[in-house]
């Protein structure tokens, strides 16, 4: 019989679901809020979580990690907390369909991932927006959202994949 979900996937889906959560607030503690637009530290979790163990852990990070950390934090608020909770789970669904499925590049799986991530904000905010009270208009939002994430943006495109990447030659060089 094999397992659907294996110890180790579930570890480290709860490892990076507290890291999801803690991030944030380092984040917000020492930059203050702008630190969390600008940086995006709720992000990496989710865009880890499908690069390495898949869509499903991805999904249900995007999905819990923002919802958890309102019910913890308040943060994100609860007006912005749907189309947030959209884009993060179109996040770890395609990082891991474009890493797994695909066999793409940490690179590409991360730009794919964050391309259709921020099409889905987009689109929550035109069909949920008047549901929800978010008076914004769609592309403009998404707009404002990436020229204020671009140092966040910038990291993740270079720091996931190194990280990535160095934790392949530490393991490589640990089977010798």
């Amino acid at each position: 019989m094999t397992r659907r979900f294996p110890v180790r996937t579930l570890t480290m889906t709860s490892l990076l679901l507290a890291v999801g959560l803690l991030l944030p607030m380092v984040f917000h503690s020492v930059f203050g809020a702008l630190g969390g637009r600008t940086l995006l530290p709720m992000h990496y979790a989710v865009l880890l979580g499908g690069l390495l163990l898949g869509p499903v852990a991805g999904v249900f990070l995007g999905v819990a990690t923002p919802l958890l950390s309102t019910l913890m934090t308040g943060m994100p608020a609860i007006a912005i907390l749907p189309p947030m909770v959209v884009e993060l789970a179109v996040y770890g669904l395609v990082a891991g369909v474009a890493r797994r499925s695909w066999r793409l590049t940490a690179f590409w799986s991360l730009l794919l991932a964050m391309m259709a991530g921020r099409i889905a904000l987009g689109l929550a905010v035109a069909v949920l927006g008047p549901f929800i009270g978010l008076k914004a208009e769609p592309v403009a939002y998404v707009v404002a959202a990436i020229v204020t994430g671009l140092p966040g943006i910038a990291v993740q495109v270079v720091g996931i994949p190194l990280l990535l990447a160095r934790g392949r030659l530490e393991r490589s060089i640990a089977e010798r």
